[in-house]
């Protein structure tokens, strides 16, 4: 048994009885098809004693099969002109491709291989550890990404999401071959997947070339109810310094912020845009241009299911970290005090509208958009519902959003760079 359930005209969604998904937009504009499996497992589902094993397995999809090799999956897969890419961050994996309508069915089959058929072979898992154990001394040797890293993981102190994604170099070298296979099959459970498709495809049509290719997920009966752990915000340590031998310092302050359930989600956006997301906010204008303190700043919202951060980042010569950081704390003072101005929300909205109508030209985004938004919402609200909620925010929401980020207790200053002060980091 299973439901159709026809949540917009161009969109449908068809909800098996294990609760996996197929998810539907029928875009008669495009000229390709775009599919993403949406597993809701990722970092935040390991054990300390699995750090990185949820980024490692979607490494290892993209090895040999009991029907192709490595290189012959590429070969097919690029033979069809696919582009194929997959990511993993704290709460999901998605793996996609994007293809003409004509190679879509030949290239779900293939990508059904590779999801249940791949064999891991002993030498294959061993050659890629090379390959994440590199990609983990990449990320170190990034003091941006050092920067983050550090802050995240004090923010996130004690929960299930304080370690990184890339996961640790001790676990990667000795994760075991039934490690990995027995996380694939106690985590990849069907009620945690969805299958997107977004292109000039009719939803019947697409249904039919999923339900043939993925019908050992959309089909099988076991599911896995796991009850997630509220997350607690307690940080044991607010003000992280690692020294670096670098020509500029990186700098983060993280604030525990909103869930991506929470009904003032714009007015958090719309802060965060006038706050620090282009070249005319209050950040830009004051870091960059009056003071002349960066080349990059900005504010970020991340928020998922879960948890929610609020980032402020800049990049500075060492010795202006507590200028900087002493001028970020007076920004904020003035938004949180004196409040935006109506010119600026107005600006604000209009570019996050912008911004929603832009990335919809990405098929594959609005594959991987639309499953994310239903595992989030239960629901994938139009493009005009979406500007509704935003015109509905108002400068008092604003202002609201700007005290509670100025007033939380729960933040994180992490700082990467060379002859730096303790003191000058605590200023803020």
């Amino acid at each position: 048994m299973r439901y159709n359930i026809s949540m917009k005209e161009n969109i449908k969604i068809f909800e098996y009885e294990n609760k996996s998904k197929i998810i539907v937009e029928n875009d008669k504009s495009a000229n390709y098809v775009a599919f993403a499996i949406n597993v809701n497992v990722g970092a935040g589902d390991e054990k300390e004693e699995q750090f990185g094993l949820a980024h490692f397995l979607e490494h290892l999809f993209f090895k040999s099969t009991k029907n192709s090799s490595t290189e012959e999956l590429v070969v097919k897969l690029e033979n069809l002109g696919a582009m194929i890419n997959a990511q993993t961050n704290d709460t999901k994996t998605v793996y996609h491709f994007q293809c003409l309508k004509e190679n879509f069915e030949k290239c779900a089959e293939i990508f059904s291989d590779m999801f249940f058929h791949g064999l891991f072979l002993e030498e294959e898992i061993d050659r890629e550890r090379k390959v994440v154990l590199e990609e983990i001394l990449r990320a170190k040797d990034s003091p941006h990404q050092v920067a983050f890293i550090n802050g995240f993981k004090a923010l996130f102190n004690g929960t299930r999401f304080d370690h990184e994604v890339l996961g640790t170099e001790k676990v990667i070298e000795n994760i075991s071959r039934e490690e990995i296979l027995k996380f694939r099959k106690e985590k990849y459970a069907p009620n945690k997947i969805i299958f997107s498709v977004c292109g000039n495809i009719g939803a019947n049509e697409a249904k039919d070339v999923v339900e043939k290719n993925f019908g050992e997920v959309l089909f099988c009966k076991e599911t896995c109810e796991e009850e997630a752990q509220p997350i607690v915000v307690s940080p044991k340590e607010t003000h992280i310094l690692e020294e670096q031998d670098r020509n500029q310092a990186q700098v983060y302050v993280m604030f525990n912020s909103i869930k991506a359930t929470d009904e003032n989600r714009e007015a958090f956006h719309l802060f965060q845009n006038i706050l620090g997301g282009g070249m005319s906010s209050r950040l830009f204008v004051e870091l960059r241009e009056k003071y002349g303190l960066a080349y990059s700043t900005w504010a970020e919202l991340y928020s998922c299911k879960d948890f929610g951060m609020f980032g402020i980042y800049i990049g500075t010569h060492p010795t202006k970290v507590k200028f900087a950081l002493e001028n970020i704390k007076r920004i904020l003072k003035d938004l949180a005090t004196n409040g935006a101005t109506e010119e600026e929300l107005v600006k604000a909205k209009n570019k996050i509208k912008s911004s929603k109508v832009f990335a919809l030209d990405s098929k594959i985004s609005t594959a991987k958009i639309n499953a994310v938004k239903y595992s989030i919402y239960g629901d994938i609200p139009s493009l005009e519902e979406e500007f509704k909620r935003i015109d509905c925010v108002s400068l008092e929401d604003v202002n609201q959003v700007a005290k509670q980020i100025f007033n939380e207790k729960k933040y994180v200053v992490s700082v990467v760079g060379k002859n730096i002060l303790k003191s000058d980091i605590e200023v803020f």
